[in-house]
């Protein structure tokens, strides 16, 4: 048995993970993905992928999205035959060493509503179980552009990261640390955009694309307070789909918590379809002893 950690994932390492996920989705009848993106991690020189080898094969790993210094999301799969041997606990162990190393304070475990082998290991770990979100897909057949609008969109360029910081922090309610720490990202990579709402030339509101890969990812979607209720998401949303659809982008995905019922019906509304259910379950990492 081999363990082996990393800050990022190579080519070819991403080959067989991909080939791990294929095994148990078949298996388990799911139909998400694991997320294998370390680039939005607060820290890079976090390790957020652990991989358990046997005999050259890969048969456990575990995946961790660290966006603020508050939480990483964990996910993970094991080959069915190796299951109920202390894979998983194994590699969780480490990860959870590796979190206290940076003083990351609550895991957020991530499964598939219809995962039951997902709901046992977390039933098992005592995690709280605290939201579900829904990853939605874009049918382009259901979408029609509004005709007129009083935004105007542009793309944020780096003259406006604190304009946007400010936005992003009356938005979400975030610190100006994690904010910054968030937006940088976006404003330095080639496959992250971000976008400004304004109105009377004032930013109201923000958006964040993510285009590597097949799909784009539309995240970080918000308005200030003042201006919700009143249309302009809606609008800010087609604003960002005609963009995507001039540029000859029609696959697109963006997420919402389940009880968020404004944004699920706008965005309902608006041609995305529901397409995988996760559910969130919180431990505290000074709690997680296996």
């Amino acid at each position: 048995m081999t363990i082996k950690a990393y800050q990022s994932l190579s080519e070819k390492v991403i080959r067989e993970v991909l080939n791990l996920e294929s095994v148990c989705i078949d298996h388990d009848n799911l139909k998400g993905s694991l997320f294998l993106e370390s680039s939005l991690n607060v820290d890079p020189t976090i390790k957020s992928f652990f991989l358990m080898y046997e005999k050259g094969e890969l048969i456990s790993m575990i995946s961790m999205f660290i966006p603020t210094k508050h939480e990483a999301e964990i996910s993970a799969y094991t080959l069915p035959k190796f299951r109920k041997q202390g894979y998983f606990k194994t590699l969780l162990t480490n990860a959870v060493n590796e979190l206290k190393r940076f003083n990351i304070s609550d895991i957020l475990f991530v499964s598939e509503k219809t995962s039951l082998s997902g709901r046992k290991v977390l039933k098992a770990l005592d995690a709280k179980y605290e939201h579900t979100e829904y990853f939605m897909r874009f049918n382009k057949a259901r979408y029609v552009s509004m005709e007129t609008y009083r935004l105007l969109y542009r793309k944020a360029e780096i003259e406006d990261l604190e304009k946007t910081i400010a936005t992003s922090m009356k938005i979400f309610d975030d610190s100006y640390e994690d904010s910054k720490a968030l937006l940088e990202k976006c404003f330095g990579t080639e496959t992250r955009e971000q976008y400004l709402a304004l109105l009377n030339h004032e930013i109201i509101g923000i958006g964040s694309l993510n285009l590597e890969g097949e799909d784009v990812s539309i995240f970080g979607l918000g308005l200030i307070s003042e201006y919700r209720g009143k249309g302009y998401g809606k609008e800010l949303l087609h604003l960002m789909i005609d963009n995507l659809l001039l540029r000859g982008r029609t696959d697109l995905t963006i997420v919402v918590n389940s009880e968020n019922k404004n944004a699920l019906g706008l965005y309902q509304q608006t041609g995305f379809q529901i397409d995988v259910a996760y559910e969130y379950y919180r431990k505290k990492v000074s709690e997680a002893h296996f």
